[in-house]
Parts: C-alpha cells; structure tokens; sequence
C-alpha cells in the first residue's frame, strides 16, 4: 500500500509549498495520481507510442502545472505484481533497456528545472524522481547483456551533462547515483544491492 501522510496534508487543498520532504523510496506513482483532463490537456502531455514505462512522464511532467492538490488516504487501485512476463519485472526490464532510457531522456528534454520549476519543494521532489530514474538506468546497464547498452548509457549521461550541469550534478554525484554507477568489482557488488535497497 502506498501512504503518503508523513508528505502530503489529507483531504484539504493544499500547494507543493505545503508539503513535506519525500524519502529516497517515495515517489507519486501513476496508480497514486489522478489529474484533470484539462490540464493534461493544456500542458501538452504526450506519451510516446509502443513504449513501455512511460507512466513515469505520465507522472512527472504535469506536476509543475499542478497549482491545487488534494489527497485522499484511501485506495483507488489495485496493481497486481508478480508475473513472470509483468513490465515491471527485473528480467523483462532488463531486456527493454532501451525503452527505459527513452523515457528518461524525454524526461531531461522536458524542464530546466532551476528554471522552469518555481516551488522549492516541488524541484526538490522531481529532481528525487528523476535521480531514481537515472539510477535505474545506470542498474539495468550493468545488468543487461547488450554490448551497446553502456554506450547509450554513458551518452544519456553526456546529454544530461550539456543540457542541464547542474542536474547532471546532484542525479550523478549525490547518494543514490554515486552506489549505482561505481566502476569495477566495487560496482558489480555495490550495484545489485543498491538497485534492491531502491526497489523495496
């Protein structure tokens, strides 16, 4: 069950100045959120076709058009884990790296966030979402078999670099991406773990 009582104020309008701080392994996640279709609308939503994951752009990029939050502690969905073939198992994401670097380039194509994101609290936040998102990728690299895996990865990285220095900064030098991009024997211990400790 995914409670978020320690971040967000319950049933009362509320902004991203309202809220509390988001652990490491808290994020909004598309069974967690329901938005206006208007403003989906108005801020120019798209979601790539044939692609998997892409319910974190679903997620992550209206929130700064987000002016008026209410949440409500109860359970609206009911997400079924556990198959073998399921999107979201550790194997089948494996296999689909590609996907997931997709989705996290259209991510870092979306905001300057310094710029574009006034709330503090807000920028704090996404740029947690979007450091998970870059540790996820590092992981699944790593993990995968594919000979060009690495260079996409590093090419990711690079772009980030030049688009945006300063969140190439805190995504790759902060906790979370240092122990998921160590080199070396240190890296093939270190990573596995990390990737669980984000999981859980």
């Amino acid at each position: 069950v995914m409670k978020y009582t320690r971040m967000l104020p319950v049933e009362q309008l509320f902004t991203w100045d309202d809220c509390g701080h988001f652990g490491l392994t808290k994020y909004i996640l598309m069974h967690s959120v329901i938005y206006r279709t208007q403003m989906l609308r108005d801020c120019g939503l798209a979601l790539p076709r044939h692609t998997f994951y892409v319910d974190n752009i679903f997620v992550y990029v209206p929130l700064p058009e987000c002016k008026r939050i209410y949440y409500m502690d109860i359970d609206l969905y009911r997400y079924f884990i556990g198959r073998e073939d399921q999107s979201v198992n550790e194997t089948v994401m494996i296999g689909r790296i590609d996907q997931q670097l997709r989705v996290t380039r259209i991510m870092i194509d979306s905001f300057l966030l310094e710029r574009d994101v006034k709330s503090s609290r807000l920028r704090s936040y996404m740029m947690g979402y979007f450091t998970m998102m870059m540790a996820i990728c590092s992981v699944l690299t790593k993990l995968s078999e594919e000979d060009c895996a690495d260079e996409r990865l590093k090419t990711l990285w690079k772009d980030l670099k030049e688009y945006d220095e300063r969140m190439y900064r805190r995504a790759r030098y902060g906790v979370v991406g240092f122990f998921t991009n160590l080199r070396g024997r240190a890296g093939d211990k270190t990573t596995p773990v990390s990737y669980t400790h984000l999981r859980a």
